[in-house]
């Protein structure tokens, strides 16, 4: 049994900590738990199929990420009997005109061969929406991937964290300089790596979602994430809300506190898509997302630690794989990825 220090508890420290403790291993977790940590401020949407995006690395990282999470979920519900919020629901991807809906149509169909866990793509007419979402305005012609999901990232760590506790793993709720550790660090620091080691160099976006209750809103049971114009997206909550997401704004500070023009700029994109519906303001959630210069995850070693950073928003998508993929590399194993592709930041 070897000893592995994992300094930082977000997803991707948690998720690591997590597949160690199953192929037997000791864990000691660092976690200051500071205010604005990125899991717990995204709605978690599980479609990479549909995203544009031309890193090849990444995808093949997404790609698994999406593949992996049923098992992992059913595994990890079933051990901690705890909710994650997971529900594969399929997605709704809106786009400007018809056009662009058949051009993003024959896009994401064609990555079904070697995705079939995308399940069905529908070009859907405006009445076939409407049976999906009865709320949503017809304006955008609407694409819909079956296989697409939703976690809640609070959920999810809180479920992952009491998995760790349930399989030995022990917890240090307080700063420590990883460089005094002796044994194998994991360093897993998110927005605030720069504390303890300058590569890979870390950058932070400050993203802001909101959530929205729709007068006699008819949302069926089973409602699917929508994926609109640009970075919008609308996931409902099990409390028949919707969260809104999100802003993207590049920082240096840490401040987390509501901006009421970052409110102002979702509640107004929002309506957009409900139209003719009356809409009420709820909460605000905000979180600091973690980039590296070409937006791709790093996965490797600096220094005397090994890296886990720059997950961005596809946080939630990437972290159970990583973990699982981490683990094995760490302990001997063989990865189904190729984590060399991850040991820097360019494509």
């Amino acid at each position: 049994m070897k000893t592995f220090h994992i300094v930082g508890a977000g997803i991707a420290g948690a998720s690591i900590a997590y597949h160690l403790l199953k192929l037997g291993q000791r864990i000691i977790i660092y976690d200051r738990e500071d205010d604005g940590q990125a899991t717990n401020a995204s709605a978690g949407i599980i479609c990479p199929w549909t995203s544009q995006r031309r890193n090849k690395k990444w995808y093949r990282l997404v790609k698994e990420g999406a593949k992996y999470y049923p098992n992992f979920i059913k595994e990890l519900e079933s051990f901690t009997q705890k909710s994650t919020g997971f529900r594969q629901n399929g997605a709704l991807c809106l786009f400007k005109d018809d056009h662009i809906q058949n051009l993003a149509y024959k896009r994401i169909q064609s990555k079904q061969k070697d995705a079939p866990e995308m399940g069905q793509v529908l070009k859907l007419t405006s009445e076939e929406l409407l049976n999906f979402h009865p709320s949503l305005t017809t304006d955008f012609p609407a694409v819909f991937v079956e296989g697409g999901a939703q976690v809640d990232g609070a959920s999810l760590l809180s479920a992952l964290k009491h998995a760790i506790n349930s399989l030995g793993g022990e917890w240090i709720h307080d700063s420590v300089d990883p460089h005094t550790l002796d044994g194998q660090v994991i360093y897993t620091a998110g927005a605030w790596s720069h504390e303890y080691t300058p590569h890979p160099e870390v950058r932070h976006q400050r993203a802001e979602l909101l959530e929205v209750a729709l007068a006699n809103d008819l949302q069926p049971a089973v409602s699917p994430v929508v994926m609109g114009l640009g970075p919008m997206y609308i996931v409902p909550t099990e409390t028949q809300h919707y969260m809104i997401g999100t802003t993207h704004e590049d920082t240096t500070s840490f401040d987390i506190e509501t901006s009421e023009d970052a409110r102002d700029y979702l509640f107004t994109q929002v309506k957009r898509y409900f139209k003719g519906t009356a809409l009420t303001k709820g909460q605000s959630s905000i979180g600091l997302r973690p980039l590296t210069d070409q937006n791709l995850p790093y996965i490797g070693p600096s220094g005397n630690m090994f890296v886990v950073n720059g997950l961005g928003s596809s946080g939630l998508t990437a972290a159970p794989v990583i973990g699982r993929e981490v683990a094995q590399y760490l302990t001997g194993q063989s990865p189904v990825l190729d984590l060399t592709d991850y040991h820097s930041t360019s494509s």
